[in-house]
């Protein structure tokens, strides 16, 4: 059980930042900081990720010599610690690194704010990460970061819930067989009327596309209430496939609703430039799109980064994480 770095993203610095984290924080060199030399030599020996591949190979043809492609690999490193060093001012105390203009290094003791960082960033790059039903697992534990981000955007009086089939709130609240628990979740919207046909067509597992469902329940007798509908995605580039899901468009076969519900993208992943605007606004299309900046402004607006560390799932997390940074090595 390693850390492995696989394909590398030299052209996504948000991306191939997230790698040079990661490596410290599981220790893979046995030191506590990273050189952009460390960075070049994995540029050197290490695989282009596939879609990144055909960029690389056109500046290969255009680039007429060695200076020019040494040139373009100068850049790509430039990139990457231009991205770190907006990380951290943009993330402030809750950035585990520091950073000087070729050289980032871990802190020594990592506070609170810090630890629940380690978890987003692991869970940008789960595919690093070989261990049996554990990419599932920390997906779980990214979700529950994420109900606890959404509460950030509504009142202390919303109730918030996770859909997805293997949560806890799924089990105990809505019912393991989806076209019943769909049935619940309407009456929690306040919708107007229930399609009990077409949610009987659902079938009996799955999550119809809901992973996180917030309301607010007037308690005054009209419809409807007032609610949010989230969709997590812990993956490193597919993510952006779904953004649309939690869509409140996919809930009116079900539902006869008078409007539709805001739907929130979840994200572990740094969607930033270096100047903190999107890599792509076209992924923030139709939703509100929570990256790990938000996510974390969120958790901390909502006052509970304490006791986010003391739930059961996030121990599971450090302890599988630590296992990693024992067996780490070149």
């Amino acid at each position: 059980m390693t850390f492995d770095v696989g394909e590398l993203h030299p052209n996504s610095p948000h991306l191939f930042a997230d790698l040079a984290e990661l490596l410290l924080l599981v220790n893979h060199n046995g030191r506590k900081f990273l050189h952009l030399n460390d960075l070049e030599s994995l540029l050197n020996a290490g695989p282009i990720s596939s879609d990144e591949i055909d960029e690389d190979e056109e500046a290969d043809q255009s680039e007429k010599s060695s200076a020019d492609q040494n040139s373009r690999r100068d850049r790509q490193l430039e990139d990457v610690f231009t991205q770190l060093g907006y990380r951290s001012k943009a993330f402030a105390d809750f950035y585990p690194f520091k950073v000087d203009r070729d050289r980032i290094e871990i802190i020594e003791q990592l506070s609170v704010d810090q630890r629940i960082y380690c978890l987003l960033v692991a869970c940008s790059r789960l595919r690093s990460f070989s261990k049996k039903g554990l990419a599932q697992r920390w997906a779980r534990h990214f979700s529950e970061l994420s109900k606890a981000a959404l509460k950030g955007l509504l009142p202390t009086s919303a109730q918030t819930r996770i859909f997805d089939a293997n949560s806890d709130d799924r089990k105990n609240y809505y019912g393991t067989k989806l076209s019943d628990a769909l049935v619940k979740l309407g009456g929690d919207l306040g919708v107007l009327s229930v399609n009990a046909e077409e949610c009987g067509k659902a079938g009996s597992s799955g999550d119809g596309g809901f992973d996180l469902i917030a309301w607010i329940d007037f308690g005054d007798g009209g419809a409807t209430n007032y609610a949010v509908l989230g969709q997590c995605g812990a993956q490193e580039t597919g993510w952006p496939k779904k953004t649309l899901e939690a869509h409140s468009l996919n809930a009116r076969h079900y539902f006869q609703v008078q409007f539709d519900y805001p739907g929130v993208m979840f994200t572990p992943v740094c969607y930033r430039n270096s100047d903190g605007v999107w890599v792509s606004n076209k992924e923030a299309n139709g939703v509100l799109l929570a990256d790990r900046v938000r996510i974390l402004n969120l958790v901390k607006s909502n006052g509970n980064v304490s006791e986010i560390v003391d739930y059961a799932w996030f121990t599971l997390f450090e302890s599988e994480f630590s296992e990693f940074k024992s067996k780490a090595g070149i």
